[in-house]
């Protein structure tokens, strides 16, 4: 009879984490894709597509969380302590400074960290785009009931 599990598991820590980065890009873009149709569904004042995106997009949030928790988890534990004060704390940084790192694995695990900055960059600003287009519908919404309902009491 076959074990279920394996007692014995050979885990590459490199190899984890750049599985890691991997699904953690692909929810990037994964996030990136509900913010523009967020964008969209907001500039036509789209309640119901609105709902459904907000839903995903907590979803993928959370997600995305877990990742970015796992991995910077994982970096604390592969590397030696903290960079030193002049060293930007970046993700490709934190990376070069794991102990034993070889050039093989160095020369995967750098540009994903570097996409990976990149990609937060890019939801940042997407984010950021729906935030001022959100607060200008609330406040053109305000200024609509204001006007609907002048004179009357409440």
């Amino acid at each position: 009879m076959i074990p279920l599990f394996k007692e014995d598991i050979d885990v590459d820590q490199f190899d984890a984490l750049e599985r890691k980065m991997v699904r953690t890009l692909a929810l990037h873009n994964e996030l990136n894709k509900l913010l523009k149709a967020e964008y969209e569904a907001g500039k036509a004042v789209d309640r119901k597509t609105l709902e459904k995106l907000t839903l995903r997009k907590k979803n993928c949030v959370n997600r995305l969380e877990h990742l970015v928790r796992t991995i910077s988890g994982q970096l604390k534990e592969m590397g030696d302590g903290d960079l030193p004060s002049t060293v930007p704390k970046t993700m490709p940084n934190r990376v070069r400074a794991i102990p034993g790192i070889d050039p093989e694995h160095e020369a995967v695990l750098i540009p994903l960290a570097q996409a990976l900055e990149q990609g937060h960059r890019e939801l940042v600003r997407e984010a950021r785009k729906n935030t001022v287009l959100f607060k200008g519908v609330l406040d053109q919404l305000w200024a609509a009931s204001k006007y609907a309902n002048q004179g009357k009491m409440r």
